[in-house]
């Protein structure tokens, strides 16, 4: 069996080391490779996964939009979210899942589990990741949503496709990305979904200025690194509640696992796994 994870960059993901060791936990002999695709070469490398003898491979940033696009077949996870974070090679085609949403929200009621639902939620970023969790908001009892995005184009056409599913029931703001608006937006915000690339790179500045962040305000980072991301670190010195898209990824990755190999995944095994690797207690 063979696998990999595709995007860019890849390099840091953890990935290999959760889905090899849940493989293994289930006898099964796999291979889990990190492939750097570049945006906009995603079209031209499926063909060559394929060739390659893929059976299937996860999306990461940017590519998750493109996969939905590059799909066969669509789960209706991949439908709701417009997204794609795992493909299945069946008989020679490509389906496509969204395991992002689930993940996210399985994660969630890990992290505060005696604290949900966040009322009112602001996103920053609205690729892949966000668009996803967007969609799933409603349905655990979030009351309205503010949209920030450093392209406004692409914060109002997910504003206009969530409108519909929505309807009049969740209020959805789009505010362009700028001082003024983060503050705004910030001092009437119960929870913070970070879903930009920002804090992949040691280099990236904060996405919010730190002096913006304060209780009773929640974090949560969509990305992870080894330690803590520079938003989660600052958040907490604020006193916020906060926390990074490590427990995410195991359980978006759990849920891949399931589908390609139709058996339960062996959680324990996966978060052992992942969490030694990132440098964290399970």
């Amino acid at each position: 069996m063979r696998y990999g994870v595709i995007g860019s960059p890849v390099a840091h993901s953890l990935s290999p080391v959760m889905q090899l060791a849940g493989w293994s936990e289930l006898g099964v002999q796999a291979e889990y490779f990190r492939i750097e695709i570049p945006a906009g070469g995603l079209e031209r490398a499926v063909p060559l996964l394929l060739q390659a003898g893929l059976d299937g491979w996860n999306c990461t940033l940017p590519h998750k939009g493109e996969m939905f696009r590059l799909s066969e077949v669509h789960s209706p996870s991949a439908l709701q979210a417009q997204s794609v974070n795992t493909v299945q090679v069946v008989q020679g085609k490509i389906h496509g899942s969204s395991t992002d949403a689930e993940g996210w929200s399985r994660a969630l009621r890990e992290i505060w589990p005696n604290s949900l639902p966040p009322k009112r939620t602001l996103l920053l970023g609205c690729g892949g990741v966000g668009q996803t969790i967007t969609r799933f908001l409603p349905s655990i009892g979030c009351s309205s949503l503010t949209l920030i995005n450093r392209d406004p184009q692409r914060a109002e056409k997910l504003h206009h496709e969530l409108t519909p599913l929505v309807g009049n029931r969740f209020p959805i703001h789009v505010l362009d990305w700028n001082m003024p608006n983060m503050t705004r937006a910030l001092s009437e915000t119960d929870l913070l979904i970070q879903a930009t690339s920002l804090g992949l790179k040691e280099e990236d500045p904060l996405p919010v200025p730190k002096e913006l962040l304060h209780p009773p305000l929640r974090v949560y980072d969509t990305i992870y690194r080894k330690g803590e991301t520079l938003l989660v670190r600052v958040a907490r010195e604020r006193g916020c509640e906060a926390e990074d898209g490590l427990g995410m990824l195991l359980h978006q990755g759990a849920l891949s696992l399931e589908i390609w190999s139709g058996k339960p995944a062996p959680l324990t095994t996966m978060r052992q796994a992942l969490y030694q690797a990132a440098g964290r207690e399970t």
